[in-house]
């Protein structure tokens, strides 16, 4: 009887063990950015940096032109959270939340896609953060975020 026990025991944790979904791991080389952290639940895909140069159209009124060292990070749902996909509109506000616990506030969208564009300074610099979103039907649960640090 012990051992049907132990041999039952060792075969339930054994299908347990193929249940429980492995943690994505981090893009090799990406790390988050300070100014926008990630949302809970999600690991980096890729990231890329790069000199930026950008328009945006300010909520109040006109545009306006940023350049600066960039960085693009691309962050995906884990695997064992699909089925719990946020909204895209839950996404964005759960972003903008962020943003605002940062110090940062809403000021602007890009171009064409409208995507939402937050402002924050810090430490005597200007950074323009980005939250690239695929919109409606194409909305993933990934998203995007590319920070721009203003020259």
């Amino acid at each position: 009887m012990k051992k049907i026990l132990i041999a039952s025991s060792a075969m339930l944790f054994c299908l347990f063990l193929l249940n429980v979904p492995a943690a994505e791991k981090d893009a090799p080389g990406c790390k988050d950015s300070p100014i926008a952290p990630r949302l809970a639940g999600y690991y980096i895909m890729g990231c890329s940096s790069d000199d930026a140069v950008a328009d945006f159209d300010l909520l109040s009124t006109g545009a306006i032109h940023v350049e600066g060292k960039s960085v693009a990070i691309l962050y995906a749902l884990r695997t064992d959270l699909k089925n719990k996909k946020p909204t895209e509109s839950s996404l964005k506000a759960d972003f903008e939340n962020m943003m605002k616990k940062q110090g940062g506030a809403l000021v602007a969208t890009s171009p064409g896609q409208k995507w939402p564009v937050y402002k924050l300074s810090r430490e005597g610099k200007e950074y323009w953060i980005v939250l690239m979103v695929d919109p409606g039907d194409y909305f993933t649960g990934s998203y995007g975020v590319r920070v721009i640090e203003k020259k």
